[in-house]
């Protein structure tokens, strides 16, 4: 055995695709000596390739994934991963253990267009397969509807084919358009690119194949949009105050902040049954659409590997979905195919969904029982959700003739079924706290999070001002809440708040994700799409859509905020950090 001395042999194991290499020192006749390991490396992204692809109807697409670790490696998981279609009436895709993983196969150029997910190691990532139709074209959209913007602010247009077949294609590019007002607002001639000139009424218009479609567009000075977290006292959006509470302040009034401060007090690991049990789990899930998937999931890795977070008891679930949308977690019995009129993953109940498929087969929370990882031996249950991360939207709102917000909105005078979609949007997002608490028993807290900025949105799923007035949706939701716990009034948009009662879950901001482009925020947050200069120097944040971040930086800066929300909320520490101390 001398001839070994001195000489080091490795040894390699590929456990789930990550590498991990125990290199040996030999020497002396036994063979033995110090061993030195070397950690293995971690996941930290998931890309799908192509991104956003085009195909025809009745072709296919082979989609790749690749997965990035913390050692700046990367490997081809597209055998391992899970791939799902949110559409199989649309689209349908070949998953691990089949025989191409990663094929999809365009079934109908129906709208909307099917999201294409894969997870892998409980990161996941989505795209959006565009399919194509030859039907007659029947007319012409806008992708916004009654718009705003300030003098010398500009904002993408976005014109929308519709087909015989319920189709569309985006036709901004090959669309005709004209301002009515140029002295009020010009527009690109080919490109649906709107600029503000003066405060005043014009209407855009655009012809594609022969149909025409406009819309009415307002300038105003106090059009301008600036994150709700940074406008003064002095300051408003279309005569709307910002904060993301009353005077326009970052943090809650007291007695939400006390009430807050109570419910997460009461936080603490329960058993399956909803009993307090020091062998409990503390169940945190995120809902909503793909923008939340792709975020959460990368928030659950990480938080799997900070020693600062509490993962002896505390399981994070990501239980949101690509292209399910406001209204199915609107529905907390039965199909939401009722109600939402959706197919495919959508058309599910989404809380049965995340019942069993989410938290019954967390196999690696805290407390999972062995074996368990089915719905008749779950590995956490309902009963032991207290706290929910909501970020959700709603898919082309200015196809489906919701307006944007102005000056004379009055969301009560719109309903039953407001038309504007900042109303809209609050009005779902009340039903959604009661459906959660409805399933949720023990459910404590619910933090919202509204859009990132969507200002590079080639296309109509959910493009600016629309993103940006989210936030508002939020701010009068949570307001509505704190004035019911207040004087006892039912809020007629957002509905029962009452967390006294049971009807609902206290709920507050959680971070705020909105920033201006490349204008930094307070906090210095900026959205880039390529920009060579400062402050972005190429950064991409985005895929090709404009809508969903990349699964690198764009994804990377939503983590970021939840990460620092969480460790440093005046709700939060006590049940997501290791100790009370351990934060941030």
């Amino acid at each position: 055995m001398g001839r070994y001395l001195g000489m080091r042999k490795t040894v390699r194991w590929v456990l789930g695709g990550i590498g991990l290499a125990i290199m040996s020192a030999c020497g002396g006749s036994s063979g033995g000596g110090p061993t030195q390991v070397t950690p293995p490396p971690t996941l930290t992204s998931l890309s799908i390739s192509p991104s956003n692809p085009i195909i025809a109807n009745g072709t296919t697409q082979q989609f790749k994934a690749k997965a990035g670790y913390s050692d700046g490696s990367t490997s081809d998981v597209t055998a391992q991963a899970a791939w799902v279609s949110s559409d199989p009436s649309r689209a349908t895709i070949e998953t691990a253990g089949q025989t191409d993983p990663g094929l999809a196969t365009a079934v109908s150029a129906k709208s909307p267009s099917p999201n294409i997910q894969a997870t892998f190691d409980g990161i996941t990532a989505l795209t959006v397969l565009d399919i194509t139709t030859t039907a007659p074209q029947t007319g012409l959209s806008l992708g916004q509807i009654n718009p705003s913007i300030a003098p010398g602010a500009t904002l993408q247009l976005i014109a929308v084919a519709n087909y015989q077949d319920g189709s569309t294609q985006t036709v901004t590019d090959s669309s005709t358009w004209q301002s009515t007002n140029q002295s009020t607002a010009t527009v690109g001639a080919n490109t649906g690119l709107l600029t503000g000139v003066a405060p005043g009424l014009t209407t855009v218009g655009a012809i594609a194949g022969g149909f025409p479609a406009s819309s009415p567009v307002t300038v105003a000075s106090n059009a301008a949009e600036i994150p709700l977290m940074d406008m003064t006292s002095s300051q408003n959006y279309l005569g709307f105050p910002g904060g993301l509470y009353e005077n326009n302040s970052k943090t809650p009034p007291p007695d939400h902040d006390a009430a807050g401060k109570a419910a997460a007090k009461a936080i603490q690991p329960l058993d399956q049954n909803g009993n307090p049990s020091p062998k409990g789990a503390v169940v945190f899930l995120g809902i909503g659409m793909s923008n939340a998937t792709i975020e959460f999931s990368a928030f659950v890795t990480a938080a799997a590997t900070d020693s600062k977070i509490n993962n002896t008891t505390l399981a994070i679930e990501d239980g949101a979905h690509g292209a399910v949308t406001a209204c199915p977690w609107t529905v907390a019995q039965g199909p939401a195919s009722t109600v939402c009129g959706a197919t495919g993953v959508p058309a599910e109940n989404q809380y049965d969904r995340v019942r069993d498929t989410v938290l019954a087969t967390a196999v690696g929370a805290p407390s999972a029982p062995s074996g368990c990882g089915t719905t008749s031996n779950p590995c956490l249950t309902e009963a032991q959700v207290q706290i929910i991360w909501m970020k959700n939207a709603n898919p082309d709102p200015g196809l489906n003739n919701f307006s944007a917000l102005s000056s004379s909105t009055i969301c009560a005078n719109e309903l039953p079924k407001p038309k504007t979609e900042a109303c809209y949007y609050e009005l779902q997002m009340g039903k959604i706290v009661r459906a959660a608490r409805s399933r949720y028993p023990n459910l404590k807290q619910i933090f919202l999070s509204t859009r990132i900025y969507a200002g590079y949105a080639p296309k109509p799923l959910n493009p600016e001002p629309y993103a940006y007035e989210y936030g508002f949706s939020g701010k009068w939701l949570v307001q509505a809440q704190i004035n019911q716990i207040r004087n006892g009034t039912v809020d007629p948009v957002a509905g029962d708040m009452d967390y006294t009662t049971g009807m609902a879950a206290w709920t507050a901001w959680g971070p705020y994700l909105w920033a201006n482009g490349i204008n930094p925020r307070s906090d210095g947050l900026i959205w880039c799409d390529g920009q060579t200069g400062a402050p972005c120097n190429g950064e991409v944040d985005f895929q090709p859509d404009g809508t969903h971040p990349n699964s690198t930086s764009g994804a990377q800066k939503v983590v970021n905020q939840l990460m620092t929300f969480f460790k440093t909320s005046a709700y939060t520490p006590s049940w997501f950090c290791k100790t009370a101390t351990a934060c941030p």
